[in-house]
């Protein structure tokens, strides 16, 4: 006997169910506290839920994480050889990789929007997000103070 099952359906993971927020609170986070926060916070977030793009979603956290590493790294490469001399250049330099961070949260946050609205449809139920970020604000002076290296603040932050 074979069970009907919609390919994109969440499958919740048991024992997750009180770990699941709306998408919107992985992208506030990184722009309220951090991508130490957001980007881990998605792939819980997806696992939690069941995600069917899961896979997807960790591959664009991936890809975001090495991708403002190697962005910063070249920036500060720069910054030791000379091309890149004043404060101010440097802090649109380093705009690009908030830029990048941003836009890698957002896109997972679009495609993980999908499943959350299937999941709330089936009669899943999410978490508030404000104890989480209230939290995540007190703890970034900690994590950030961590290294004080320039990669780790721009990558972190």
């Amino acid at each position: 006997m074979s069970s009907y099952e919609i390919a994109d359906e969440p499958s919740p993971e048991a024992g997750w169910e009180n770990l699941v927020f709306p998408p919107s609170a992985p992208l506030l986070s990184m722009m309220w506290c951090g991508a130490w926060l957001a980007w881990p916070w998605f792939i819980v977030n997806a696992r939690a839920m069941g995600s069917p793009t899961l896979r997807h979603e960790a591959k664009l956290v991936a890809a975001g994480l090495f991708g403002s590493l190697l962005l910063a790294f070249t920036i500060f490469t720069l910054v030791d050889a000379g091309v890149i001399e004043s404060r101010v250049a440097l802090q649109f330099a380093l705009l690009a990789v908030t830029t990048l961070k941003l836009g890698v949260a957002y896109t997972v946050s679009a495609v993980q929007s999908r499943t959350y609205a299937i999941y709330q449809y089936y009669g899943g139920s999410s978490q508030r997000a404000f104890y989480v970020l209230m939290v995540g604000s007190y703890v970034r002076a900690l994590v950030l103070g961590m290294s004080a290296h320039p990669i780790w603040l721009a990558v972190m932050s």
